[in-house]
């Protein structure tokens, strides 16, 4: 007994002793670029097991033996480090530095606090600074072709002005608009009032695609978010000057349709073949206008140019940050009355001003003055003046421009003249101020309080000077002013805590937005002088006044509940009730929700050792969403005014309206997963699948309701998809600061119409060429073209099914006909309207100072309806006219096989060949920069950076489509202004 007592002491001592010389590190890990808490990082003594990791806030406890040990921190996207701790420090704060080869932003996925894209249930992708800025273009959004898995980004004009269609994962309607939801700063806004926003103001471009990401925005986010965050200062940071100009010059992206018309010869002879001329006729006329006119090098301007200088100003001292912000950008268009100019200031401001409590401001605002051409679709002084014929000159025998007056044989005014008395101009002044107050009254306890507002004003010009010479003295005017005001205001309040190893993050919240636009405006005729040119002045019996007011609103409340155990199993959740003043009063109220997990496979114990996986993530959600983008009166019988009865006004009602209308809704399921490579490769891939139901459609109605269309919530559409984004490191050496890693994304999305209105199996957009049909995706209608009789030189059409059986394609080719009837020759084509596959690709490297990044964007199954050929391959409907070399294969003898019929026959018909595979690649965008070696810098003391750029935009274009410009994002194109081809430099300073 004695000597197991002694043994029992020993142990306890040698217990004791061992216990002693163990103790607790904490501290918080936070990242180094802008101290946010980094969730998940895996905290373990060097060369020991076991191990912890930080929570929610970024935290952690840690027993390690005494004495002096090695800790090491790793976290998705930051670089390892070590650090050797004393055996006296109980307490180590670190901050780790982001490997910029690993994705890991900070993202905004639906209020509350911002989290990094590891630590996010919902799938985010994020477009950097880099991607937007020093870019030609106005619209920061037409960058952001290809970069994300999912998102269509078309640009379907070369107007500077011009914004960018976008649609996530397919039409998700065939009633209402496929927008996402835009917010800039939390605030939600216009896509305009991004048109309007400096694009090196931006920090980053946050796209959120699933539900577990959109649903807690509710009835404005079946179409996705996208959440542009600006440029903020850094607490610590001495003040940085940036000074940065470029210049660059623009044409079309490609003159292959332009360049494609008969010239003097070729025309002459084919109007000497149609029987319009005979040779002498032409040879006199020849003599009299001896011209090889290219009408299309005079209606388009060359190289024209584009002009951006910025400044900015950005730091932060004691608890206070700041970016302040100004710029100048001036676009000229390519063709006439084309321009866009914008001034903008910034200053966005955040300070905490004690323990508890910390604010912000941003004061964004400017003016912008736009022109558009107004010669489009099918105006012989616009798009259609290619007809004109070449033998005629728009210069005089001197070379003097005919300006003022007709053209000689041409009979149109100068593109110049028109455009300088036929001003047009939209000044608009921009302002968005949005501020916050955030409190912390407890711990891990955050209340929010954030307002913002989205307005602009615009006063519109439109006038037709007394001195144009088609009408003189007698000059036109309107004048439009008009003044829109979109409020939000949200509060929010959450709530994060951990009980060992379970996190939990708890929010709930209220939103009240609204809008209001306003306009007036007068008009009048008759102005007699160019300097009396103002409207009182005009015809006293023949003036215009008009007005109108437009408003709407919404109330919601929403919650969200994200919990993870152990930085490895998460689940979040989301509800929120909408009301809007858009929907009828029986239906004016609906619930949203989500529900979402994510499982990090490589934290377990089967994958952590397995060297070569560095990162498995596994994410699912499903939830619903609501789409509000309709007119803000659609429920309500309206009333407008009448003719007048017996000298008296009236009031008659317009309108039938429906209480019982509601929201448009989405159900959204997704499934995915992120992995990690060696290192060096990264992959993302997401099925999802989009049901929309209850869509709000514009019923067609008997007329004799007195109504010709009611909206109502009826029909219903599915899309189908896949997203995958592959990124790799070929080759990095730090030593040299040098990398080389390409990227592709995709997206492949297939779309089912599966139920209509009033029990339709089928519906025929009037004038479209559009079909809807059950079963089948969005499709093109046309009569079917069957190709030239080579017997006789007749044309050809495939006789459809009767009936409904026409909404099955049938090309027999012993049913066919030469009589053309739209109406009774029209069938499916089985020709899909939008694209089965999107996508961009290209790579980014550099060495030491040198830069260089290669962006090429895709899409498949793209057809447009090339209106354009219409006009310019029917020679003998538009007779005497310029018409495309193409025109020239016509039918002449028997057994002949030819594109066109014989002379006596109308060429071109709307009928299935107008439908063209408008399917392209583009080189989106080059950018080679240089940034000059610090041992330059250094003797200056002033200049802390310069760095020289070359940009160029859509500098190659491969395609089938034969018009102007694949890239319009319509049913049909005709006269489109097309994109265009920029190249340039710039040069950045940093003091």
């Amino acid at each position: 007994m004695k000597k197991l007592l002694q043994s029992l002491f020993v142990l306890m001592l040698f217990a004791g002793s061992a216990w002693a010389q163990n103790r607790t590190i904490t501290g918080t890990v936070t990242a180094k670029e802008d101290g946010l808490p980094l969730p998940g990082t895996s905290i373990r003594v060097k060369n020991a097991t076991g191990g912890t990791t930080s929570d929610v806030n970024g935290r952690y406890s840690l027993s390690v033996p005494s004495g002096t040990i090695e800790l090491e921190f790793s976290s998705v996207g930051y670089s390892k480090i070590n650090r050797s701790v004393p055996a006296n420090v109980t307490s180590l704060n670190i901050s780790l530095e982001n490997d910029s080869r690993i994705l890991d932003e900070v993202v905004v996925s639906g209020y509350g606090s911002a989290r990094r894209i590891s630590s996010t249930v919902g799938t985010v992708a994020v477009v950097g600074a880099r991607t937007v800025e020093s870019k030609p273009v106005a619209n920061a959004f037409d960058a952001m072709q290809g970069k994300v898995s999912g998102l269509q980004v078309f640009t379907s004009s070369g107007e500077p002005s011009a914004t960018s269609s976008i649609r996530l994962h397919g039409v998700g309607s065939l009633g209402a608009s496929n927008a996402p939801l835009f917010l800039l700063d939390g605030i939600q806004v216009d896509e305009s009032t991004i048109l309007n926003t400096n694009p090196n103001d931006i920090e980053n471009i946050s796209v959120l695609k699933d539900a577990s990401a959109t649903s807690i925005y509710g009835a404005r986010a079946a179409n996705g978010v996208i959440y542009v965050t600006t440029k903020r200062g850094k607490i610590g940071q001495d003040a940085t000057i940036t000074v940065q100009g470029q210049y660059s010059v623009a044409n079309p992206a490609s003159d292959k349709f332009y360049r494609n018309f008969l010239n003097t010869a070729q025309l002459s002879q084919l109007q000497i073949e149609q029987g319009l001329r005979t040779a002498a006729q032409t040879a006199t006329l020849l003599a009299q206008y001896p011209n090889d006119t290219k009408w299309y090098d005079y209606y388009f301007k060359k190289d024209v140019p584009t002009y951006q200088t910025d400044i900015t100003v950005s730091g932060g001292g004691g608890k206070t940050s700041y970016y302040i912000s100004g710029s100048f950008f001036d676009s000229e268009g390519n063709r006439f009355r084309s321009n866009f100019d914008r001034y903008t200031l910034r200053s966005n401001l955040t300070t905490t001003l004690n323990d508890y409590m910390k604010i912000g401001l941003n004061l964004a605002g400017g003016s912008s003055d736009t022109q558009t051409n107004p010669l489009a679709g099918n105006d012989t002084n616009g798009p259609l003046a290619l007809l004109a014929q070449p033998w005629f000159s728009p210069y005089d025998a001197n070379g003097n421009e005919y300006y003022g007056t007709l053209i000689p044989g041409w009979g149109r005014y100068s593109p110049r003249y028109l455009a300088d008395n036929t001003p047009y101009n939209r000044n608009r002044l921009t302002f968005t101020p949005s501020g916050f107050v955030e409190i912390s009254p407890l711990k891990n306890l955050t209340f929010k309080s954030q307002a913002g507002i989205d307005g602009f004003i615009d006063r519109t010009t439109d006038a037709r000077l007394p001195s144009y010479a088609a009408f003189p003295g007698a000059g036109t005017l309107s004048e439009y002013y008009s003044r829109r005001i979109n409020k939000t205001v949200t509060n929010t309040l959450e709530y994060k805590f951990s009980l060992n190893k379970n996190n939990f993050t708890a929010l709930v919240g209220q939103e009240y937005v609204d809008g209001t636009t306003q306009e007036f405006g007068g008009s009048t005729v008759g102005l007699p002088n160019d300097n009396l040119f103002i409207l009182q002045n005009g015809n006293a019996t023949n003036r215009g006044v008009s007005s109108f007011k437009t408003e709407y609103s919404f109330k919601s409340l929403f919650g969200r509940l994200e919990y993870n155990y152990n930085n490895r199993y998460y689940i979040d959740g989301s509800i929120r009730e909408d009301k809007s003043s858009r929907f009828g009063v029986n239906n004016k109220s609906a619930i949203f929700w989500s529900i979402g997990g994510m499982w990090k496979a490589k934290e377990e114990s089967f994958l952590k050792d397995v060297e070569w996986l560095n990162d498995l993530t596994v994410r699912a959600s499903t939830g619903t969403s609501g789409n509000s983008a309709i007119g803000n009166y659609d429920n309500l019988a309206t009333a407008a005014g009448g003719t007048n009865y017996n000298g008296l006004s009236t009031v008659l009602q317009s309108t039938a309206g429906n209480p019982d209308l509601g929201w448009e809704k989405q159900q959204k399921t997704s499934f995915g997963f992120r992995a990690e490579f060696i290192k060096r490769i990264r992959l993302d891939v997401e099925l999802y699948f989009r049901e929309t139901s209850r869509q709000l459609f514009n019923v067609p109605q008997v007329f004799t309701t007195g109504y010709s269309l009611v909206r109502t919530n009826v029909g219903a559409l599915e899309n189908k998809g896949l997203d995958v984004s592959l990124n790799f490191d070929v080759w990095t050496n730090d030593e040299h600061k040098a990398f080389i890693t390409p990227y592709i994304n995709a997206n492949f999305n297939k779309n089912k119409i599966t139920e209509l209105f009033q029990g339709k199996n089928y519906f025929v957009n009037s004038g479209t060429g559009v079909l809807w049909a059950i079963g089948q995706p969005v499709s093109f209608v046309y009569p079917m073209w069957a190709g030239v009789n080579p017997a006789n030189g007749l044309p050809q059409w495939y006789i459809p099914n009767a009936g409904d059986g026409s909404i099955n394609t049938k090309t027999d080719p012993n049913a066919v006909t030469s009589t053309f009837s739209a109406a009774n020759l029209q069938q499916n084509t089985g020709i899909e309207r939008y694209p089965w596959l999107n996508g961009g690709f290209g790579f980014n490297a550099g060495y030491e100072g040198l830069s260089l990044s290669v962006d090429f964007t895709f899409s498949q199954g793209k057809y447009l309806i090339n209106n354009d050929r219409y006009f310019f391959e029917n020679p003998t409907t538009f007779s005497g006219f310029n018409q495309a070399v193409t025109v020239l294969d016509y039918w002449k003898t028997p057994g002949q096989n030819a594109t066109f019929p014989n002379l006596t026959q109308q060429f071109t018909q709307f009928d299935s060949r107008l439908i063209e595979d408008a399917s392209f690649l583009r080189l989106k965008n080059v950018q080679l920069a240089y940034n000059l070696p610090q041992s330059i810098l250094s003797h200056t003391k002033v200049v802390k950076g310069a760095k020289i750029f070359f940009v160029s935009r859509n500098l190659l274009t491969f395609t089938k489509y034969t018009g102007p410009d694949p890239e319009v994002d319509s049913n049909l194109t005709l006269g489109v202004n097309p994109n265009t081809r920029q190249v340039g430099f710039g040069m950045q300073l940093t003091f």
